[in-house]
């Protein structure tokens, strides 16, 4: 059997709408090859910039980088263009020094010595840009960058520079300003444009800063689209949404993610790729100025009209004008084969106007094709422009008015059924934030129920995570709490405590003599299990300025929204966990001397109970915590059994072989009844060579069972230490019911009679 590959992804803000995208694509092509996936959601290597004081301390998620310095992995992804964006050139190599020993591929950026899968920065956006020119007559251009330090961002100033001169437009240097590819830049974006009114057009090295732009001119009581024209870069998820809805060149983050993920087989097989470009196209929108159905654009992509023969469709360029790069794997397949069958279907139904025939088909086939996934590998406005061009077409082909409207109708009711789909899955995330909620409402009042706990509870911290779709959890703590300050080094603890797990259905506790790992297991630890891929996210859980350990969550990508939360929630709990240590540590030292005086009396007591040669309890101790558990309200009605046992030929060990064989002898008879009874049970020697064990059991005529376990353990001891002598017991075994009434002594007398009865029995044996 192949070994499944573990593949590691180094992300930014998992949060971020591009990077959760590029997860979104990394995450199917994992799947697509059946490998295991570790997504590392840090920060970005560059925090200078961060004022708001919630995310003072996101410096934290950094850590996480570390733990992919794994040989665990066997090949690592880093979105070098998000985490290192905005540090020179210097800092990104050494932060890459990090990972010698394990094949790296660098994303959506460029780096020299690395194979790197990046963005063509150059044809979508020059059609971008002179789209503005040609198709609007714009003269007067701003431009809003991204970093100077960021190679696509220098990429895309290039372009645009080279496009107003080719188009002989004057690139004005005071119309151009750096962003920081955040919504953020919304301050000097206004200030551009309350410097230079006169700017016609202004053109966004990414959408979250056009984003910044919409703000900054709702403000300032500018029309987008018709007082300024706005072109931006990505076509995030939110740019269709915008208000007009935002005219951007297509740079899928998970197309690209998902092409070069795809590649890993190949990439390790043979140590070597060519660097990977990924194509761009513009998207016209209202926000460029443009408010009608771009036809003739989409036709150019289908590569067929209404005059097209059904069998003479290319189906390979609907799948790319759909699917992008998603063209690889089962799963997609079977997408593509349903996609085809719609289109023929339709065909066939404009062509023969048979539209009874057609519609339950139709009709089943669609919402097949919404309900499996579709909109994981398209968006619903490109799957919608492709219904509205496909009805435009279907409609040109047929001549009767009545036709045409039955055309419309059954296109409407697609259109209901995919803005039903959409509906539903909005609602299923704010059904998720409910259950979010929820959760930690819970987890926060347990927390307190633990108060009087000895141990601290660690697994109650992982209770119901299914419910937002965590499937298992792991959580780790590192020895002793970390304070690692803003700019402070941090070195990865080379060992972890594994404190709790859930599982999907419950959440455990780790015994303690099974927590302590190196941190290298944490991947696989032992109750991790491997029999099928897995998608696995690493969190770090910290407050303020402590690093308290890390979470190990398996989740859909869909639901990496609620990891953040869910994290901050756990830290939260841990914090209040090590308060709570504290406090007892505390009133620990308050009552030290009261400790030592109650210790002392406790080691008299012991003494006073135990038996000076076995260990056990003497004759006191075991009838005092016989009685106690035999009339204790919570045993009441418990079934339970009572041993008296008496070693056989002790006279003639010590006359034959002295008395320390004696001793030795009476030892073992203590040890033998110590392994057959379990740890909550009860033994102790009343005397001589006499010994008593009591123990509760759940089930009835345990007798049989017991001396069966007697016999395989005594027998398995002689064997062991391999004397001249037999070591061995006679036992009477009484079973009763618990209840307060119940007389220890009374026990004791009804077991020793049935002790004699078995050494009878034993006697008659060996005559």
């Amino acid at each position: 059997m192949k070994q499944r590959l573990n593949i590691g992804l180094l992300i930014d803000d998992i949060d971020a709408v591009f990077t959760n995208e590029a997860c979104k694509g990394a995450v199917l092509a994992a799947k697509a090859i059946d490998a295991n996936m570790f997504i590392f959601p840090g920060g970005y290597l560059d925090h200078e910039d961060i004022s708001d004081e919630h995310l003072k301390y996101e410096y934290q998620y950094n850590t996480l980088f570390d733990f992919a310095c794994n040989k665990h992995l066997d090949v690592l992804y880093i979105m070098m263009g998000m985490i290192a964006g905005r540090v020179p050139d210097n800092d990104k190599i050494a932060f890459l020094e990090k990972f010698i020993g394990i094949p790296v591929v660098a994303l959506y950026t460029k780096m020299d010595g690395y194979t790197s899968a990046t963005f063509d920065n150059r044809i979508g956006f020059s059609n971008a840009i002179r789209h503005l020119i040609t198709g609007h007559n714009a003269k007067k251009i701003g431009y809003v960058s991204g970093p100077k330090t960021n190679v696509d961002a220098m990429q895309r100033m290039d372009t645009f520079r080279r496009v107003l001169n080719e188009e002989n437009i004057p690139i004005v240097e005071n119309y151009i300003i750096y962003g920081n590819f955040e919504e953020s830049s919304e301050g000097i974006i206004r200030e551009l444009v309350e410097k230079h009114p006169e700017i016609e057009a202004l053109v966004f090295a990414n959408d979250r800063m056009a984003l910044g732009g919409y703000r900054a001119f709702q403000k300032m009581g500018i029309h987008v689209g018709e007082d300024i024209l706005v072109v931006g870069f990505d076509n995030s998820v939110f740019a269709p949404t915008l208000n007009p809805p935002l005219s951007t060149v297509e740079a899928n983050a998970s197309e690209l993610s998902y092409q070069a993920v795809y590649n890993a087989h190949h990439f390790l097989e043979t140590q070597e790729m060519e660097n990977m470009e990924v194509k761009t196209h513009f998207i016209k929108r209202a926000s460029c100025g443009c408010n009608k159905f771009d036809t003739e654009g989409i036709s150019g992509m289908l590569e067929f009209d209404h005059t097209t023969a059904k069998e003479h469709i290319n189906l390979n360029a609907v799948h790319r004008f759909l699917f992008g790069n998603y063209l690889k794997g089962s799963a997609i397949q079977r997408i593509k084969d349903d996609i085809s069958v719609l289109i023929k279907l339709l065909f066939d139904l404009a062509d023969e106007k048979k539209f009874e025939k057609y519609e339950k088909d139709l009709e089943v086939l669609f919402m097949q094709l919404i309900n499996n996934s579709l909109l994981q590998y398209t968006t619903v406005e490109l799957f919608f422009d492709f219904l509205i061009y496909l009805q435009q077409a279907l409609t040109n082909r047929i001549d009767s008015a009545e036709d045409k409207l039955k055309i419309v109708n059954t296109f409407s009711k697609m259109y209901r059924d995919l803005a039903m789909s959409n509906c539903q899955i909005i609602q299923e995330r704010e059904q998720g934030l409910d259950r979010i909620s929820h959760l930690i409402n819970n987890m926060t009042a347990n927390m307190f129920l633990m108060e009087n706990n000895i141990e601290v509870p660690y697994d109650i911290a992982l209770n119901n995570l299914s419910n937002v779709g965590i499937h298992s959890a792991y959580l780790y703590t590192f020895q002793n709490t970390i304070h690692h300050a803003k700019g402070s080094a941090w070195s990865k603890p080379n060992k972890i405590l594994f404190k709790a797990y859930y599982d999907g259905n419950k959440s455990y506790a780790v015994p303690e003599e099974q927590q302590l790992l190196t941190t290298s297991k944490l991947f696989n630890n032992p109750f991790i299990i491997s029999d099928y891929a897995r998608i696995m996210v690493l969190s770090p859980l910290f407050s303020g300025d402590e690093l308290f350990g890390v979470l190990f969550s398996e989740v859909d990508y869909k639901d990496f929204g609620n990891i953040a939360s869910i994290s901050f929630q756990i830290s939260a709990a841990l914090k209040s966990f090590l308060l709570l240590e504290q406090q007892q540590e505390i009133q620990t030292r308050m009552a030290l001397n009261l400790n030592q005086i109650k210790e002392s009396n406790q080691r008299l007591s012991v003494i006073s109970q135990s038996d000076e040669l076995t260990g056990l309890y003497n004759r006191r101790g075991f009838l005092e915590h016989a009685q106690n558990i035999i009339r204790n309200k919570k045993n009441k009605g418990k079934h339970g059994l009572i041993v008296y046992a008496d070693m056989d030929n002790l006279k003639m060990i010590n006359d034959k072989y002295g008395h320390d064989e004696g001793d030795f002898a009476l030892k073992e008879i203590a040890s033998i009844l110590t392994d057959v009874f379990r740890r909550s049970d009860i033994v102790g020697r009343l005397g001589g060579d006499e010994f008593t064990a009591l123990a509760l059991v759940n089930i009835e005529n345990y007798e049989n069972i017991m001396r069966r376990r007697i016999n395989e353990v005594t027998l398995r001891h002689n064997k062991a230490v391999s004397k001249p002598y037999p070591i061995e017991m006679s036992a009477g075994i009484y079973e009763f019911e618990c209840n307060a009434d119940i007389d220890i002594y009374d026990l004791l007398s009804a077991s020793d009679d049935l002790l004699y009865e078995d050494k009878k029995r034993r006697k008659t044996m060996r005559s």
